[in-house]
């Protein structure tokens, strides 16, 4: 089937996504290449479970990475005012 193993591939970064979200960033771009990867998949014409759960994770992998990106921002912000005093 055309576009399998690009839903399974936007799976996989979805889930790696989600549970690498508290890497302060890194993940973002697996997120966002599980986006693509979901696009391409529904482009060939397949939908299967795959696409639609890579889909799914990529979005809350995309999200979870932005917070915990700007949370690393924030705690790092704050630690190097708490040195300067």
């Amino acid at each position: 089937m055309p576009g399998k193993t690009q839903g399974i591939v936007s799976m996989v970064c979805g889930l790696v996504s989600i549970f690498g979200s508290y890497s302060f960033g890194v993940t973002i771009v697996v997120a966002i290449v599980g986006l693509v990867m979901s696009k391409k998949a529904t482009e060939a014409g397949y939908q299967g479970t795959p696409v639609k759960v890579g889909k799914i994770t990529s979005i809350i992998g995309l999200i979870l990475s932005i917070v915990m990106l700007v949370v690393g921002i924030i705690v790092m912000a704050a630690a190097a005012a708490l040195q300067a005093n």
